[in-house]
């Protein structure tokens, strides 16, 4: 392949499957060598099965959770899902939510999000209250991070529209 003398589909796809390897390998080295963002990232590529890897939540959560630890915003909003669904790991509200207040404080607008929608459907402990929506909702609108979806974005701005 790399001669030229095997060409077409078959060669590309191999040529892109060892170059998707490369970037793993790189990717797995950063995240060892103690790399937050490369920790978030690998985390994800378990979770979602991608760039090689095959899925694997245990796996994800695991990277997710060193990323956490590490104050990595990314890190502690998938981290604070997976205690809070009890997915790769044993289920715990409380750290989920410990984990979720400290992604917020650090900008992170997904997980302003799901404190706003925690106030508004009630869940993880909380009581129904459209005024801590309202209040996460619009914290949700200054957060630095552009890590909400333009979903997440349109449900919280309707939610404010509803509940000026």
């Amino acid at each position: 392949v790399e001669s030229g003398a095997i060409s077409g589909s078959k060669a590309d796809a191999w040529k892109k499957a060892m170059a998707e390897e490369t970037r793993l390998v790189a990717l797995r080295q950063s995240a060892e060598g103690g790399d937050a963002k490369a920790m978030a990232k690998l985390g994800a590529a378990y979770h979602y099965g991608e760039r090689g890897v095959k899925k694997d939540a245990t796996q994800a959560f695991l990277w997710l959770k060193r990323a956490a630890d590490l104050k990595e915003n990314e890190g502690l909003c998938a981290c604070a899902n997976f205690y809070l669904s009890g997915e790769g790991v044993e289920p715990s509200v409380s750290r989920g939510l410990a984990m979720l207040v400290m992604a917020a404080a650090l900008g992170t607008g997904h997980a302003c999000f799901m404190l706003g929608q925690a106030n508004q459907h009630g869940r993880w402990g909380f009581d129904k209250s459209p005024q801590e929506a309202t209040r996460w909702y619009r914290e949700m609108q200054t957060c630095d991070r552009g890590d909400a979806t333009e979903e997440t974005r349109e449900d919280a701005a309707a939610w404010l529209r509803e509940h000026p």
